[in-house]
């Protein structure tokens, strides 16, 4: 998967959360499209073969063999502080991450820089409350 691809796929899932009201079924519905999108970021990142402790690639070889493993591990919150992490370490990341962020946010995402220090901020002040 190319970013260019990862991009185009961004843009689709955003052309349907853009037009989702403001009702609390919406919120739902723009939450799963938003998941979507981490989802598909994720699998560029893991068929590039970035991991973060181990997260996600070798944690799930783990898990398929450690019966008591919960599932619920490999939870929404724990991709999204894995991406942060890869976006402080990889071009490729930070640029799909920030492609993310300000098409779904352009008032809140417009500065490349200032995204950069949000991320940094975010994993030192660890805003996930979840380790790896």
């Amino acid at each position: 998967m190319e970013i260019e691809s990862v991009k185009n796929s961004i843009l689709e899932i955003h052309e349907v959360w853009d037009v989702l009201g403001d009702c609390l079924d919406c919120f739902k519905y723009g939450e799963i499209h938003e998941s979507y999108v981490v989802e598909i970021i994720s699998d560029y990142c893991v068929n590039k073969g970035y991991e973060v402790e181990g997260f996600p690639i070798q944690k799930r070889e783990s898990a398929l063999m450690i019966s008591n493993f919960d599932e619920d591990y490999f939870c929404h919150n724990r991709y999204i502080k894995y991406l942060d992490i890869l976006a402080t370490k990889y071009d490729d990341v930070f640029e799909l991450m920030y492609f993310y962020s300000s098409t779904f946010w352009p008032d809140h995402f417009y500065d490349e820089k200032i995204y950069k220090e949000r991320l940094l901020d975010y994993i030192s002040c660890d805003v996930y409350e979840i380790a790896f």
